[in-house]
């Protein structure tokens, strides 16, 4: 396992993958729906409201965010540092939940140099970015009439991709398109290992959902690119 020197005080050693294209064929591990097992379930809210109260009531057991390959992390957190050192390549971000609020490690390409950026937010941070993110984004968000076929990404570039790991061996992902507008839901468990590259590996999903985006996670986005710029520098 390649483990990356962030300053991260984690439960659990953390790593953060090098840019790696994620294909169709990365989510057509055991697909099962969401609404079964430990996920969120179908009922008189809409889907994303149940998703957004099913991801609540776990707030207190993330361990990390993971976010990674997307337009998000790979050029606009690029075009960023790139400001300060123009050879910087953002390869992923890792925000670990910490008792005094998060840690931000930035990893920066190539990997294998453990080139790592690192800051903190503080627990009003942690829970205004969650909220927003959540609550004011995906919470708000309904399940298309006709929803796409096929395993996500539908469609490329991805614009903002997340994985959420919690204590209890579950973990969520989420993905947006702008290409096409929808978001792509999908929780599973996972061992605690990581793979070579620091990619977490899960050991089995649920069947994805999709919801349209409709311009939630807008707000979200901008402020968690507000939160890891200014509080994370080129190390």
């Amino acid at each position: 396992m390649r483990n990356y020197n962030t300053g991260v005080s984690s439960k659990m050693a953390a790593a953060v993958i090098a840019a790696v294209i994620l294909t169709a064929g990365v989510f057509a591990i055991s697909i099962y729906f969401p609404g079964l097992g430990n996920g969120p379930t179908t009922g008189p809210k809409s889907l994303g409201a149940t998703t957004a109260e099913f991801l609540n009531s776990k707030r207190d057991d993330v361990q990390f965010y993971f976010m990674c390959n997307s337009t998000f992390v790979n050029e606009d957190l690029t075009d960023f540092y790139a400001q300060s050192e123009p050879s910087a390549y953002v390869d992923g971000v890792l925000m670990n939940r910490t008792a005094t609020g998060g840690d931000i490690g930035v990893l920066f390409s190539p990997w294998q140099s453990n080139i790592v950026g690192a800051g903190e937010i503080s627990t009003a941070e942690w829970d205004s970015l969650s909220g927003s993110i959540i609550d004011d984004g995906i919470g708000l968000m309904e399940e298309p009439i006709t929803p796409p076929t096929g395993y996500f990404p539908l469609s490329w570039p991805i614009t903002f991709y997340f994985e959420i790991y919690f204590d209890d061996g579950s973990c969520f992902l989420a993905g947006f398109s702008s290409i096409d507008g929808y978001l792509y839901i999908q929780n599973g468990t996972w061992s605690g290992e990581f793979s070579d590259f620091g990619w977490p590996i899960p050991t089995s999903w649920d069947s994805g959902a999709w919801l349209l985006e409709g311009g939630y996670l807008s707000a979200g986005m901008n402020a968690l690119h507000a939160a890891i710029t200014t509080n994370v520098s080129y190390p």
